[in-house]
């Protein structure tokens, strides 16, 4: 169940696009999409070096395929872009920053959203630090045709390291196009990004860990993998593993895939670790990792699976799993991470931050895939009696006779899924990531609880779910990524929670 990333396309097209500047430059030559060209930056910069931010202020960040379907890149320029030209009927503040999210084919790159990032109020940033909004004024509805529109239609977020880790929320708003009037409907995609201007360049070997990025669950009956589920009986749900960089080779050692848990450490997915070496090269989506490296598309048209690996500068890991089916068993592929749609993962910590943890505050996202599932943006952080909105979350974990542990970490969803009129986000989630299991930042035996005003609580009462953590640090900002599989709401539903420290 994992992913198709070699088109025929490695060639030297593919590489004269690599990184952030020559991407743009490319786009703002070979793209024609109305918006697009506008809000793609066409300046000129440097790239930024595997050891440090970048100062370019325009970010290339490859996404996994996920709800979309799709690989992508989101291009995110938070400079103003003084020198736009504005189409008379677009209502576009040429002060605002700019964003593209583009997909790709064998014969080159289709924007399917762009739009504006608000800078300045009234429409930004008004909201807590480091989210951004994104408001869109292009849409690509493939064959329904595209649209150009009236202005900029605001609900879509990210929240971001720049440089280093983006988490992005495009919620795309049913319109008619410009063609015919068919119409586009709406669309909701969240996902991880991971800047890729520059291949990974670690100076002595790094251990890191991950969770994987599920799919829809898969019944608890359910005694097979398919291809369009997440087993947390069966597949991985986080694993360790060790990385090392000679140029542009890349060594995978020590690589152990572990199930999910209620209680324990889980089950190995392989009776030993695995290595594997493969290779960073420029791409459509910059400068990214492939396993196997020699994928290639035959005469029929079939495609070696591969799994594409994005690192970025303070060691935001990033996989798509992809697609595709195992040669010699004939079940869904499984790569050399996550199972589900691929992995998100951290380098690990040299030390117990647990007390760093859940001391800080995050921005972020509550995630659950699929046409039934949901995200939302969100604020955690800090213990429940910093959090007056927390009474109510606390009388509930009383009265079921829920005991957390003391490391554990109080939050919950923006009112309306906006957090631009609101300092924090509410508090009807709890996240307790118990005792370190493993090694430093893994909470293999981390619990979830769900309150009644949590939107997506079908219950109608509290109840919990299982899942595993991972806790680590980018650039000295804390960051904990989880997946859960909750059985005990309605619908049953796999879960990831990704959050940032950004203050």
């Amino acid at each position: 169940m994992k992913l198709i990333v070699a088109f025929a396309a490695r060639n030297e097209a593919e590489k004269s696009v690599a990184g952030s500047q020559s991407a743009r430059r490319w786009l703002c030559m070979a793209l024609a999409a109305p918006v697009a060209a506008m809000v793609i930056g066409c300046g000129s910069g440097t790239n930024s070096s595997s050891t440090s931010v970048s100062t370019d202020p325009s970010q290339l960040y490859f996404s996994p395929r996920m709800d979309s379907g799709l690989l992508t890149t989101y291009a995110i320029d938070h400079t103003a872009n003084t020198t736009c030209n504005t189409s008379p009927t677009l209502s576009i503040n040429c002060n605002d920053g700019t964003f593209v999210r583009s997909t790709y084919s064998a014969s080159g790159a289709t924007i399917q959203d762009s739009g504006v990032i608000p800078l300045s109020p009234p429409n930004g940033p008004t909201f807590p630090d480091e989210i951004y909004g994104l408001d869109t004024t292009y849409i690509n509805g493939g064959s329904n045709g595209t649209v150009t529109l009236s202005g900029p239609v605001a609900g879509s977020w990210a929240v971001e390291l720049p440089g280093q880790a983006a988490l992005v929320e495009l919620n795309v708003p049913q319109e008619k196009t410009n063609q015919g009037g068919s119409i586009i409907p709406a669309a909701n995609y969240f996902t991880p990004a991971v800047p890729t201007e520059s291949c990974p360049s670690l100076a002595t070997e790094e251990n890191f860990q991950f969770v994987t990025i599920p799919k829809i669950l898969a019944s608890a009956s359910s005694q097979s993998i398919t291809a369009t589920a997440w087993n947390p009986k069966l597949e991985t749900a986080y694993g360790t593993l060790k990385i090392s960089t000679s140029g542009s080779t890349v060594n995978f050692s020590n690589v152990s895939q572990f199930t999910l848990a209620a209680q324990g450490s889980g089950v190995p997915i392989v009776p030993a670790a695995v290595t594997a070496t493969a290779s960073c090269s420029p791409t459509y989506y910059g400068q990214v990792i492939s396993i196997p490296g020699n994928s290639t598309v035959n005469s029929e048209g079939s495609i070696t699976p591969a799994a594409t690996i994005g690192i970025g500068p303070s060691g935001f890991l990033v996989e798509d799993a992809g697609t595709g089916n195992d040669p010699a068993t004939g079940l869904p592929y499984e790569n050399i991470l996550g199972a589900g749609y691929g992995a998100i993962g951290l380098p690990q910590p040299s030390s117990d931050l647990t007390s760093s943890l859940i001391g800080a505050q995050y921005q972020g996202f509550v995630y659950a895939p699929g046409a039934s599932g949901f995200s939302v943006i969100g604020s955690f952080g800090g213990s429940s009696s910093a959090q007056a909105s927390c009474a109510t979350l606390l009388g509930q974990l009383a009265a079921a006779h829920f005991q957390l542990s003391s490391n554990s970490v109080y939050g919950g969803e923006f009112a309306g899924n906006d957090p631009s009129s609101h300092t924090s986000g509410n508090c009807d989630i709890a996240i307790d990531l118990g005792l370190q299991q493993g090694g430093n930042g893994l909470y293999s035996q981390a619990t979830v609880y769900v309150g009644t005003a949590f939107p997506e609580n079908g219950l109608g009462s509290i109840y919990s779910f299982p899942a595993v953590a991972i806790g680590g640090q980018l650039q000295g900002k804390n960051a904990i990524f989880l997946i859960g599989a909750d059985r005990a709401g309605s619908p049953s539903r796999s879960w990831g929670i990704y959050l940032l420290q950004l203050n």
